[in-house]
């Protein structure tokens, strides 16, 4: 007779510990593969998000550009052409309008050295020659993990019979401080709504 006592023997419980720690090694494999393509999308969503945030805020802030709250003319930086001060040679918009606590003189520059986008506004009056000067501005993006690779400006001069305006077009390109793998290239196109 057999005893109805008897256990697994060494080979068996081997076996089965094989295949367990396979089994464990498969989850978990998969469980972090999940992980990291998780934690890559989002990183790809912040990158995303700061980039479309930071073309809302210049989009607003264009298209306010120039508004008098008296009605007048539209308002310019002094010694400038057009209604958006572009100068394409260090890639800044710089431009003025009435808000509700006061006149706005706003700046977006790109500084190269840096490798970031800045944005600046004060009360401060601005002209031409004051305007697109990087001191004492704060980043339009997180710039402890994004790194701006291209902002470019072009402007384009729009004419009727009797005004003038303008249609900027903006290319930004950024990625991530640590994986240069993620990354995004947008471009927008604004017409500015005070005409000259």
């Amino acid at each position: 007779m057999k005893s109805a006592n008897q256990g697994f023997s060494l080979i068996e419980l081997l076996i089965a510990s094989s295949v367990g720690l396979i089994a464990m090694g498969v989850v978990g494999s998969v469980f972090l593969s999940g992980y990291q393509a998780a934690n890559k999308r989002s990183l790809e969503l912040l990158l995303e998000q700061d980039v479309n945030d930071a073309f809302r805020l210049i989009k607003e802030d264009v298209l306010r550009a120039g508004y008098v709250s008296s009605g007048a003319s539209s308002l310019k930086l002094s010694g400038a052409s057009n209604v958006v001060y572009v100068n394409t040679d260090n890639n800044c918009l710089a431009y003025a309008y009435d808000a509700p606590d006061g006149r706005r003189y706003n700046e977006v520059i790109y500084n190269s050295n840096k490798s970031k986008l800045v944005y600046r506004s004060s009360d401060v009056v601005k002209t031409m020659a004051t305007a697109c000067n990087p001191t004492d501005a704060y980043s339009l993006l997180y710039e402890k993990q994004i790194v701006v690779n291209k902002f470019d400006i072009k402007n384009t001069p729009i004419s009727s019979a009797s005004a003038t305006s303008q249609l900027i077009k903006i290319t930004l390109a950024a990625h991530l401080k640590n994986d240069d793998s993620v990354s995004t290239a947008k471009s927008i196109q604004i017409k500015t709504r005070n005409w000259q």
